[in-house]
């Protein structure tokens, strides 16, 4: 029975994992990229404004500038609203486990069955989080 339980956390985390790790990847490669592109537009800005108004004037221009965008780019975070929640996710090894552990218990102990039964209690609060009350 310990073997499943271990099998089913590895598994939620293996997938968890898989979720966040490849379109945090794709993020911080594309991060990358726009950073080299804003830093070659700004330098090409300075080159541009710098034989008219002069060093300082350029570098001023182009602070201003980027606090402008600065502040355009954390407008949206400041106002957005909060998307609903999403639906109650049916996560298929939840039944298998409770399955399991039915057929497993008549040839438990006292003790093993007071750890299943803790378990089943953890995993059905953590499916319980976030629906409705």
């Amino acid at each position: 029975m310990r073997n499943e339980i271990v099998a089913f956390a590895q598994a939620q985390a293996k997938t968890a994992v898989r979720r966040a790790a490849i379109p945090t990847a794709f993020a911080l490669t594309g991060g990358l990229f726009v950073l080299f592109a804003i830093a070659g537009l700004f330098s090409a800005l300075f080159f541009w404004l710098e034989p008219e108004h002069g060093p300082l004037a350029a570098s001023l221009i182009l602070t201003a500038v980027a606090l402008v965008l600065a502040l355009l780019a954390f407008l949206p975070l400041v106002f957005r609203r909060r998307p609903p929640p999403p639906p109650p996710r049916q996560d298929a090894m939840l039944p298998q486990f409770v399955s399991l552990m039915a057929r497993t218990a008549p040839g438990l102990g006292p003790r093993q069955i007071i750890f299943a039964a803790a378990l089943l209690a953890v995993a059905l609060v953590f499916t319980g989080r976030g629906q409705k009350r």
